[in-house]
């Protein structure tokens, strides 16, 4: 006999105990579905339902809750369904038209779906993404200070770090080949080429400093030392813009794709819709009257 089986009968013995013999008035339900155990008014849950729903992983006493809180959330909503039959009015019962309209927007939407997916060339290429950044650079204003850095964070007991600062600063081929190999052995986060860019707010989560005008800031600092929490923090400012301005290509060049692609679907769905109407008016399968 199987565990689950076995749970689902000492479960029956219990409900049985405790006057729950009703549980199984109904005994012509179909073979299949196996004894009942719980009835909330005209509806039973039987055990193939239970078997199939309990994990298999459980331990004995967790099978048993696991069935016992399976019933009574089962009890519950047919118990909501039930009254709820009961206490409200006809009028307030009647919710085809919405089932309706529901299904309808469902089956709408998945084969808009499908007919854009069959037809939509998602190929964006770069000049036409600067062709629209060109001609809606009033739609790319900077709501927020941005910038372009390379950083990195060492543990302050790391070896010879009284010179990492210069060498950090440094230019030469050489250095930066052995500033690369310092952050791959010492490093807790670093990057040391030009970083995509990020607002002001992003880098102050990347490097903890304290700044009540940001404009200042950027004006103001290249390079940051800091020594916080065991860790010293340098980064180099490579660029930065203030907000109001234009924003660069490259910092929204995400959204001018995701905007291009979405001007094509609606002109998919457009045609689809005309298509639709000139051919059922052409078949004379739609007529209006006057």
């Amino acid at each position: 006999m199987s565990k689950k089986f076995s749970i689902l009968i000492i479960y029956t013995g219990l409900l049985l105990t405790t006057g729950a013999c009703t549980f199984f008035l109904n005994q012509e339900e179909e073979e299949d579905k196996g004894p009942a155990v719980a009835r909330v008014y005209d509806s039973y849950l039987y055990s193939t339902e239970l078997a199939d729903i309990t994990p298999s992983n459980l331990s004995s006493e967790d099978s048993v809750n696991f069935v016992q809180n399976y019933i009574n959330v089962w009890a519950k909503n047919e118990l909501m369904i039930y009254k709820a039959e009961f206490n409200l009015t006809e009028e307030q019962k009647q919710f085809e038209e919405q089932i309706e309209k529901y299904r309808n927007d469902l089956l709408k939407f998945a084969y808009l779906q499908k007919y854009v997916d069959d037809r939509l060339d998602t190929t964006i290429t770069d000049p036409q993404i600067k062709d629209y950044y060109d001609n809606h650079l009033e739609n790319f204003q900077l709501k927020e200070n941005i910038l372009r850095l390379r950083y990195l964070a060492v543990p302050l007991d790391a070896p010879d770090i009284d010179d990492l600062a210069q060498l950090f600063k440094s230019s030469k081929p050489e250095d930066r080949a052995e500033l690369m190999d310092y952050a791959l052995s010492y490093a807790r986060v670093f990057s040391l080429e030009d970083t995509a860019w990020m607002s002001f707010t992003d880098f102050q989560r990347l490097i903890p400093i304290r700044s009540y005008n940001q404009q200042d800031f950027l004006t103001k600092n290249k390079f940051v030392e800091i020594e916080e929490e065991g860790l010293l923090y340098l980064a180099e400012i490579r660029s930065y813009k203030i907000k109001n301005g234009v924003s660069p290509l490259i910092y929204v060049k995400g959204v001018i794709r995701s905007t291009l692609l979405n001007k094509r679907r609606l002109a998919l769905i457009a045609e689809l819709e005309k298509n639709l109407l000139n051919d059922a008016l052409k078949k004379k399968e739609f007529e209006t009257y006057p």
